[in-house]
């Protein structure tokens, strides 16, 4: 059940806490001062004192201008419109009488999309350009071309002038020669158009760099064919420069082995020459043999030496010098043997008839001789007396006609005679 009564309300805190300040300051012992009065006349002026130096110091503040490094300030004049230039550093212009503006005047880079647009070559290919352009707004003429600069003048000015001077430089070029030689004179030929039309706005243009020219995807697909085939051209130009530099090489090869081989064929040449020299020196008593023989070594050294020089006509050469030597050699030797018969058969016959003679002489010689080629066995017994004469006059006649042995009839009459 509820409590008919309820309990008494406790005491807020609050409460408590100021009434213990109050009895802390009433402990406090007070000075017996008498209090100052100021009159409001007095009162009035003190704060009208402070509200004029207040008033002097945000006055003073805010009439001392800044400008900072990197930028001259146009100041205009509020009453006159005078027009005066403020280099960096802290300038008295206060701002109820003059309104200054701060332009950048060091130098600034065009780049990214303000700096990259669209230009046309000689062939007709849009490309699109980037470029980098470092410029400057002129601190000399800046009075006279402030009034004329836009608010953003690298993209409402230096970015649309140099898109419009790069474009008119453009169709005198091949887009092949802009990506490769033609780079640098094209962005000169470009900056030099750009810088003149700019320094009519006061602007100094100081530098102009080409970054990237992207052309479009169906011409860049043509070109990288185009250059590969010329690349291939160019290797198959550097493989046939090697291929000429190579056969340059085996023919200067073949001319030193031709040298070498003419000086071999020489000193070969030259070595059987003072061979059949000495050969011939050393067989005088074969006069006319050996005179042959040198002739033939002469002509097998000469036909040697031109073999080596040209090996096409060698063969034929050799093998005409070769018959032809041949043909001289069994001439040669024919002759020798024809030579040798004729002088061996004079000899025989010289010693036939020294023979016949000597048969003639002495009559008994002949069955001697005769007995003696028979046999060194067989005893013969010679009869001089019988038939001799008659014997040794036929056999004599027969050798000197050259004729054969004797007649059947004769030797078996001799024959009888031997035992």
């Amino acid at each position: 059940m509820e409590n008919a009564n309820p309990s008494p309300r406790s005491p807020e805190p609050g409460r408590d806490a100021r009434a213990f300040l109050g009895r802390f300051l009433a402990a406090i012992p007070r000075p017996d001062f008498p209090r100052p009065r100021i009159s409001r006349r007095r009162l009035f002026l003190l704060a009208a004192i402070v509200l004029l130096a207040w008033g002097c110091y945000r006055f003073f503040r805010g009439s001392l201008r800044e400008v900072e490094p990197g930028n001259a300030a146009i100041s205009v004049n509020r009453l006159t419109g005078g027009l005066e230039s403020l280099p960096p550093g802290s300038h008295w212009r206060p701002r109820a009488l003059y309104d200054l503006h701060a332009v950048r005047v060091s130098d600034q880079l065009l780049s990214g999309p303000a700096g990259s647009f669209s230009v046309s070559t000689k062939e007709g290919v849009t490309a699109q350009l980037t470029v980098q352009a470092r410029w400057a707004i002129d601190r000399g003429t800046l009075l006279s071309k402030w009034a004329a600069l836009p608010a953003d003048p690298a993209r409402e000015l230096v970015g649309p002038v140099l898109a419009s001077a790069f474009r008119s430089a453009a169709p005198a070029y091949e887009v092949l020669k802009l990506i490769a030689a033609k780079r640098e004179e094209f962005a000169a030929v470009g900056a030099a158009a750009a810088r003149l039309r700019l320094a009519e706005s006061g602007i100094v243009l100081k530098e102009v760099l080409i970054g990237d020219l992207t052309l479009p995807p169906e011409f860049e697909r043509g070109r990288v064919a185009l250059v590969d085939e010329v690349q291939s051209v160019e290797r198959m130009d550097t493989t046939l420069r090697l291929k000429a530099k190579e056969v340059e090489k085996t023919r200067l090869e073949a001319d030193a082995q031709k040298a070498r081989t003419e000086k071999q064929a020489e000193a070969a040449a030259s070595q059987r020459l003072i061979g059949a020299r000495a050969e011939s020196e050393a067989m005088k008593f074969l006069l006319a043999q050996k005179e042959k023989e040198i002739t033939q070594k002469k002509l097998e050294a000469e036909a040697d030496k031109e073999t080596r020089v040209k090996r096409a006509e060698a063969d034929a050469r050799i093998a005409g010098i070769q018959a032809d030597a041949e043909a001289r050699r069994r001439k040669t030797i024919a002759d020798a043997e024809a030579y040798a018969i004729r002088t061996t058969s004079l000899a025989q016959f010289e010693n036939l008839k020294r023979e016949a003679e000597l048969v003639t002489a002495n009559p008994l010689l002949v069955p001697k001789t005769f007995a003696d080629r028979l046999s060194d066995k067989v005893q013969v017994i010679l009869t001089p007396t019988i038939g001799g004469e008659t014997f040794t006059g036929e056999v004599f006649k027969r050798v000197v006609n050259g004729q054969g042995a004797a007649p059947p009839t004769v030797a078996a009459s001799r024959a009888s005679q031997v035992h």
